[in-house]
């Protein structure tokens, strides 16, 4: 039955159904993606860098500019939030449906970018790979920039494609002049779209040289100078950050155990540290499984299949290396700075498949072409699980929860963070709240500026909070700091490691 599927995807001469209705399917593919990718986002509590974003979205301009200037990341995605907000509101819904709408418009592009370079069937092979990839749901709902780069990674790749192929020069030149704003807005919106870029300029290079044509000349190359151009203006905030040393230590070498983690978050959301003896077993069929069909797939495609074959390779694959040689100097790595270009990876896993069972495909591939997209469905089960754990801190965000048992904060109640970390993360659920929270110094940098010399800054709490009638004090689980003893511990609510202490002067 699945061998008389394929068959009449690929062999028919007539059109067929699921090809007159391509769009209509991927729309259908992209909603699912979407309210998948939503419904597990609001299961989830917020947690640091999305309280960051909203925090930074809630100020003015100017000081939003200020604070992301000291900080690590560009200031778009968080202009973005910022009218996002104003015109939809702060709840979580709001704030979490901009990153899935970006996801969405990434998936729908991108497999119109797939159809573009191997064709209608090709992309409707493809597209199930993209819809149920874990690591595109995981950051689809995330309330930070990466789903917005993501989908300016693919439309910018897709207006590249478009560029090349286009025949009317003053089409091209236009198409040309959009893909450099996109190439600009993304470094705008994550520095980290720069390495997509560099994967852009090989391709375009090693192109370039096959058929024989000069590379400074090349409207593509005037294309990326303008570029340049559009960030100027930003390039000296750029190279502040560089040096300004906000950046969290949670960076890690790309290892060997990394670069196979890589596939595993591909696949099943888990890095290699959680894999069991069973799911590492998956992984071994993933990677062989993917040999197998991709060296079948380059066989039955034919030249310019190839060139486009290479294309999307070096959009995954080309990020992933340029970060394996700067972790020779400094380990650049974090899963999530990686999401910007995943999209690429289920695009081109949905290809490799499609390629590989388009000529008289063997049980074999046609079992390793199940097999893989049955792994991606348990990886999507896996996440809905996982959540949005943190695998740098160890910890699932449960302040929400945390929060929801805070019925005062009046007069009478003191609320205490153990650290501006856990203030940013309960300013959320708590906007009516004066937080409080405890810092050995007043002047704070980086992800934490918004407090710095703020008047709620506690830096001795045995003698700053003794007065409090009341006081909740929020704390992880390593942080627990000595309170007053005029105060008397009489409850204690423990959610994972977050917990809330509660005092009384009574």
């Amino acid at each position: 039955m699945i061998r008389k599927l394929i068959d009449a995807i690929f062999h028919r001469q007539t059109v067929t159904w699921p090809e007159r209705h391509f769009m209509p399917i991927v729309i259908a593919g992209v909603v699912l993606t979407m309210a998948i990718s939503l419904a597990i986002g609001l299961n989830q509590s917020v947690w640091f860098d999305e309280a960051y974003s909203i925090m930074l979205a809630k100020q003015s301009t100017a000081e939003l500019l200020h604070l992301t200037a000291i900080d690590t990341h560009p200031p778009l995605y968080y202009l973005l939030l910022q009218g996002w907000a104003a015109i939809f509101g702060w709840s979580e819904v709001a704030l979490r449906s901009l990153s899935v709408l970006a996801m969405g418009g990434a998936a729908l592009v991108g497999t119109l970018l797939v159809k573009k370079l191997f064709g209608v069937r090709v992309a409707l092979i493809a597209l199930p790979f993209i819809v149920f990839a874990p690591f595109l749901l995981r950051y689809g709902f995330e309330i930070r920039m990466y789903a917005l780069a993501s989908f300016i990674g693919v439309a910018a790749t897709y207006t590249l494609v478009s560029a090349l192929q286009a025949r009317d020069k003053q089409r091209q030149w236009k198409l040309y002049a959009l893909y450099a704003l996109l190439v600009a807005i993304g470094v705008y919106t994550l520095y980290y779209t720069v390495l997509l870029w560099l994967a852009h300029l090989a391709w375009l290079v090693w192109t370039a040289k096959k058929d024989k044509q000069p590379i400074l000349r090349a409207p593509w190359f005037v294309a990326l100078g303008g570029s340049v151009a559009f960030f100027l203006p930003w390039l000296p905030t750029f190279i502040s950050q560089v040096g300004n040393g906000a950046l969290a230590a949670i960076s890690q070498p790309l290892t060997i155990d990394n670069l196979i983690g890589i596939v595993s978050f591909m696949f099943v959301y888990q890095p290699t540290w959680q894999l069991t003896a069973l799911m590492s077993l998956v992984i071994v069929f993933v990677i062989t499984a993917l040999i197998v069909l991709s060296i079948r797939a380059w066989k039955n495609a034919d030249k310019k299949q190839h060139s486009y074959l290479l294309l999307l390779a070096l959009y995954i694959l080309g990020p992933i290396a340029i970060l394996t040689l700067v972790s020779l100097v400094k380990p650049m790595y974090v899963e999530r700075y990686l999401s910007h270009v995943m999209i690429a990876g289920s695009m081109l896993v949905g290809v490799v498949v499609a390629l590989a069972l388009a000529k008289k495909p063997t049980k074999r591939i046609i079992a390793m072409s199940i097999g893989l997209f049955a792994v991606m469905l348990i990886g999507v089960v896996q996440l809905a699980n996982v959540g949005n754990y943190n695998f740098q801190r160890l910890q699932i965000p449960a302040v929400k929860e945390i929060a929801s048992s805070i019925k005062d904060c009046g007069k009478d109640t003191t609320v205490f963070a153990a650290d501006p970390y856990t203030a940013i993360e309960l300013a959320y659920y708590l906007p009516d709240c004066e937080i409080r929270f405890y810092s050995e110094t007043l002047e704070l940098k980086g992800g934490y500026a918004p407090l710095s010399n703020n008047t709620l800054h506690v830096a001795n709490p045995e003698s700053e909070l003794a007065n409090s009638k009341k006081l909740v004090y929020v704390y992880y689980d390593e942080q627990k700091l000595k309170m007053p003893a005029t105060l008397t511990e009489v409850s204690n609510l423990s959610i994972g490691p977050l917990q809330a202490a509660t005092f009384s002067a009574e």
